[in-house]
């Protein structure tokens, strides 16, 4: 019996959900024996409460409850949220209930979604109509997805409250939807098959009848569902009464992302009907998956549990469970399961190689 637990290898990896702080933890087994030769060291232990936590006192020797192990590194990937943001002329416009104008809403809102997820989602931002090529046609992507764009994208949009600045909405007064997506549909990262992607739309009104570069709203409609059919869900809102509500409704629908009810996209009037659609998408999009590096070398000796209590199912079918793929080196939970992290129900993770037996409290 102690043979077969000296022979076993255990990773014990602790994450707080509510961070990308990782706490690994590590214990292997000691020796044990049934006597010590003659000019042996004095015992390390007589009873288990001269160990540490999670440990026993086994043949003077202090051992690991669970079979000891060698350490792994475990750790979050976010996924990415591209923000496709209208600045056209009409976002200068303040809504009958609000003193501010929609830019300045819109702005608030996506700084503050920006902080609150700042380590879950990996950002990026384009916005349309541009100001470098002729009007409806787009050239400028201002920040395109990568690490650590969140304080830049802040900053950009803090000038761009400023009247004087390049990117205020000021000109030229079109929406271009259609150029606008089909742009973002370009960022290489969008493609990453590490991590997953997802694009957001904001608008505050309807395709212009004169922008057809990128095929109008039958294009702006195609781009997103191509983008869905590579696995990349696309979220709209529609920010105040004045967008096509019918064509907002096919473009969510195609991206994937369809709400219950008649409207389909996520519609904010207000201030804090804004705020509460950012995080209901943040909260959708917050991820799963955890590189591991080195990769586990058994998967049949490879358990998770919550809570420490709970022991979550392995699930090729990616309905309830977690999957590991050996390609991104990634283990990824599903279903119920990453619902329950991605609303903080589950205050940790532990992931145990080698035996099945609960981690140490």
């Amino acid at each position: 019996m102690i043979d077969s637990l000296r022979a076993a290898r255990r990773l014990l990896l602790r994450r707080d959900v509510r961070s990308s702080v990782l706490i690994v933890i590590l214990v292997a087994c000691g020796p044990s024996s049934s006597g010590s030769p003659p000019d042996s060291p004095p015992p390390a232990c007589f009873a288990d409460s001269d160990c540490g936590l999670g440990m026993r006192c086994e043949g003077g020797t202090c051992i690991d409850n669970n079979c000891g192990g060698e350490s792994l590194e475990l750790t979050y990937v976010p996924p990415n949220l591209l923000l496709v943001l209208d600045r056209s002329c009409s976002m200068r416009q303040i809504p009958a209930t609000a003193t501010m104008s929609k830019w300045q809403i819109a702005v608030d809102s996506i700084k503050q979604v920006i902080t609150s997820y700042a380590n879950d989602i990996r950002w990026g931002l384009t916005l349309f109509p541009d100001k470098t090529l002729a009007e409806c046609t787009q050239q400028d992507f201002a920040f395109p997805l990568a690490d650590g764009n969140g304080p830049g994208i802040q900053a950009l949009l803090t000038n761009a409250l400023v009247a004087t600045d390049p990117l205020y909405p000021r000109d030229p007064c079109v929406t271009n939807i259609d150029t606008g997506l089909t742009q973002a549909a370009t960022d290489p990262a969008l493609s990453d098959p590490a991590r997953q992607s997802y694009l957001m739309l904001i608008t505050d009104g309807a395709q212009s009848n004169g922008c057809t570069a990128g095929g109008g709203d039958a294009g702006a409609e195609m781009a997103v569902q191509q983008l869905f059919s590579h696995g990349i869900k696309t979220f709209v809102i529609g920010f105040g009464g004045a967008v096509d509500a019918v064509q907002l409704n096919k473009m969510a629908v195609a991206g994937g992302t369809p709400q219950s009810g008649t409207t389909k996209y996520f519609r904010a009037d207000t201030a804090g009907e804004l705020d509460m659609a950012f995080a209901s998408i943040a909260d959708q999009v917050i991820g799963c998956s955890y590189l591991v590096d080195p990769p586990p070398e058994d998967l049949a000796q490879t358990y998770v549990w919550f809570e420490k209590t709970e022991l979550v199912p392995r699930d090729l079918t990616h309905m309830a469970g977690w999957d590991y793929d050996p390609a991104t080196q990634l283990i990824t939970l599903y279903g119920m399961y990453c619902d329950r992290l991605r609303t903080h129900v589950v205050d940790t993770v532990d992931v145990i190689f080698g035996c099945p037996s609960p981690p140490v409290l």
